[in-house]
């Protein structure tokens, strides 16, 4: 069976306890044999007699999808969902997973391993044969990602993702690397340590972090060396990764790491002293003249009588995002008591960004009406990304400006302000038109997205 006609028949209605109407079974029958122009024609024929029918309302929609015409499915569901108080599930889980199909035989590789890997992760089990189809992909990142999503269905798969660690392409390589680590472990520690020393940073970052999972004390000299690779990434995941288990006493490289260019680098590097020597090892760094830094120590003792001070001087810098990465800090550096106080003092931030920090940790603690005014305000002075912040976390708290402003900023101009409105729905754990109205985006990767939301969140 051709792959569109069996996502046809997958996703075959239910029918209803008298059964469908003529006009019903003969949509169908032509939308099951993949004659989507004549499904059209006849919904609309029958949806003339019987205007706002939900059967024939899905039945067009999936025509509309087979016809390529997104934007008249999501126009069809926005009209019949006019005057209603709930979704149809069932019409947005036909819309998902139909976009998630045309994801998967789209002519970007990009946009095909987008998909796949919204598919392993939703564990999606109606499409692994499609998936499984392109471990013969030309494109080895393609082959690499679906051989992973499918490792433990298909004999072959293995052998594949095997193969893929030696791919000229390095996107390939790291997608193999990761997988393997994650879904074999031990079993490939000779590959993964191989890969250890790989050509590509990319790679060699996905080798530390797997190998960080193996937990082997034989793995430490490897891991110290990838401490001082080229690549920050590289050296962050591998101090993180020393960082865990029982690895020795390596505060000399710790202290060597603090004077890194990366912030990232920086804060792996308390991490591992501490690791190393104990948490009074972080005592020293209080004072540290790097003032995330010295937060990070402060969180790392959780002695809020030392560490205020260290907080109050990052709190006090001219970097916002150092205030606001700070506030995120406070609850375990100094106890909810000393957070509250400071939280409350960063609601006043001239930073709409250090505000909605703020008012996350003082939902946290229990004062959700000020949270909810803090998040309210954000609404009406921030930059889009702070809007999309403060709408999430008002949907998520309950208050329906949340969810209205999501569906106001689904439309905002640009591509990456649009993905982040979709991510903020998953966060916010709600479904909005502006969710799935982005099925029919302008953006390929945001329609993915869009589409995997919404089954993440109930259209299943």
């Amino acid at each position: 069976m051709r792959p569109v006609l069996r996502l046809v028949t997958l996703l075959a209605f239910a029918a209803t306890a008298c059964g469908p109407s003529a006009g019903v079974k003969r949509a169908q029958t032509l939308l099951d044999r993949g004659d989507y122009r004549g499904a059209a024609d006849a919904a609309d024929q029958e949806l003339g007699k019987t205007p706002g029918d939900a059967q024939l309302t899905r039945i067009r929609i999936r025509a509309a999808l087979g016809l390529g015409d997104a934007r008249d499915a999501v126009a069809r569901y926005r009209g019949w969902r006019a005057g209603r108080d709930d979704e149809d599930l069932a019409a947005l889980r036909t819309m998902a997973l139909t976009t998630l199909w045309q994801g998967l035989t789209s002519p970007s590789a990009q946009v095909q391993v987008q998909a796949i890997r919204a598919i392993e992760r939703l564990e999606i089990e109606d499409f692994a044969r499609d998936v499984g189809d392109r471990m013969g992909d030309d494109d080895d990142v393609v082959a690499a990602a679906a051989a992973i999503a499918v490792l433990r269905a298909f004999p072959q798969a293995p052998d594949v993702a095997t193969e893929m660690l030696k791919s000229d392409d390095p996107q390939a390589r790291a997608i193999a690397v990761e997988g393997i680590g994650r879904k074999v472990g031990k079993h490939a520690a000779e590959d993964l340590r191989f890969a250890a020393v790989d050509q590509d940073p990319r790679v060699r970052a996905a080798a530390a972090a797997a190998l960080a999972a193996l937990a082997d004390p034989a793995d430490t000299e490897r891991l110290t060396e990838l401490a001082t690779d080229t690549s920050a990434d590289v050296r962050n995941v591998a101090l993180r990764a020393l960082a865990r288990g029982k690895r020795g006493d390596l505060g000399a490289l710790a202290q060597a790491a603090l004077a890194d260019a990366s912030l990232g680098v920086r804060l792996a590097a308390v991490d591992l002293l501490v690791a190393s020597r104990g948490r009074d090892a972080a005592r020293p760094l209080l004072e540290h003249a790097d003032l995330m830094v010295a937060a990070y120590a402060a969180r790392a003792l959780r002695d809020p009588t030392a560490g205020a001070a260290a907080v109050d001087r990052a709190l006090a810098a001219d970097d916002w995002t150092i205030r606001a990465g700070v506030v995120n800090l406070l609850e375990v550096a100094l106890g909810k008591d000393g957070a509250r106080a400071r939280a409350e003092k960063a609601a006043s931030d001239r930073a709409v960004g250090v505000q909605i920090a703020a008012a996350r940790l003082l939902a946290y603690l229990g004062d959700r009406p000020r949270a909810i005014a803090i998040y309210a305000a954000a609404l009406a002075a921030g930059e889009p990304d702070d809007r999309v912040g403060a709408a999430a976390e008002l949907a998520h708290l309950g208050d329906p400006r949340g969810a209205a402003a999501l569906e106001q900023l689904a439309a905002a101009p640009e591509p990456g302000v649009r993905r982040s409105v979709i991510t903020a729905h998953r966060a916010a754990r709600v479904i909005t038109p502006g969710l799935w109205g982005a099925l029919a985006d302008d953006d390929a990767g945001n329609r993915i997205e869009a589409a995997a939301a919404l089954y993440e969140l109930g259209a299943r």
